[in-house]
């Protein structure tokens, strides 16, 4: 994991006080444009909001019901750091869940903090019961063993137009999730809270009777 100078715990602690459009809204000025994951990714456990390094993972459908892939799980549970966000890119496989409470009870053990997919979860119920994060695209009860497997992990990945990288801070919430750059992971934090508070201020004018075109004029774009 990358050491920024600055404790890893405190860098998800200040972008847990922010919002992913604030985030958005920066990279878009930095020329950024493809780093909101797609808007059928959403909070399916709880309404938590979700910040840490990422840590990837890539699965494919299977053709063959016997395959297994339980021992690539410990392997990559193994690997996972505390802090950080688990990301998969299932490929849109439709036909299973792909994470669970059994997953997110490890995860937790390993110090991994939320889970993000292009594909589903099952056991709802007892994740909500951990309180565990999990952003992912559907609800399906099949298990994944003989349908789908874990084939890499802690390697490039890409959900939607989206280019995820091992390192990438993942940060979500309510509207979305959204992927800084891990080499920005520090400016964008930065920018996006001098923008929250100014936004902050905007929010303070309107509530004291300021017109729009006054706040404009005074602040610019909103």
């Amino acid at each position: 994991m990358k050491d920024f100078g600055v404790p890893i715990n405190e860098i998800c602690s200040r972008y847990k006080k922010l919002y992913t459009p604030a985030i958005s809204d920066i990279l878009d000025k930095r020329g950024f444009r493809m780093q909101v994951l797609p808007n059928d990714i959403r909070q399916m456990s709880g309404n938590y909001k979700i910040a840490g390094p990422a840590f990837t993972g890539y699965g494919e459908e299977i053709a063959e019901g016997s395959e297994n892939d339980s021992s690539t799980r410990v392997e990559m549970l193994a690997h996972i750091k505390p802090h950080t966000v688990s990301v998969w890119q299932t490929n849109c496989h439709e036909f299973s869940a792909h994470w669970g409470e059994i997953m997110s009870n490890a995860a937790i053990q390993c110090g991994c903090t939320a889970a993000v997919l292009d594909g589903g979860v099952r056991d709802l119920d007892f994740i909500n019961d951990i309180k565990f994060p999990v952003y992912c695209r559907f609800r399906c009860s099949a298990s994944s063993v003989g349908r789908w497997s874990i084939r890499k992990f802690q390697i490039p990945i890409k959900i939607g137009r989206t280019t995820i990288n091992p390192g990438d801070f993942i940060f979500g919430d309510i509207d979305g999730v959204v992927v800084v750059p891990m080499e920005l992971t520090l400016d964008i934090l930065d920018e996006a809270e001098a923008l929250a508070n100014r936004e902050d201020q905007m929010r303070d004018s309107l509530n004291k009777g300021g017109t729009v075109k006054e706040i404009y004029e005074k602040y610019g774009s909103f």
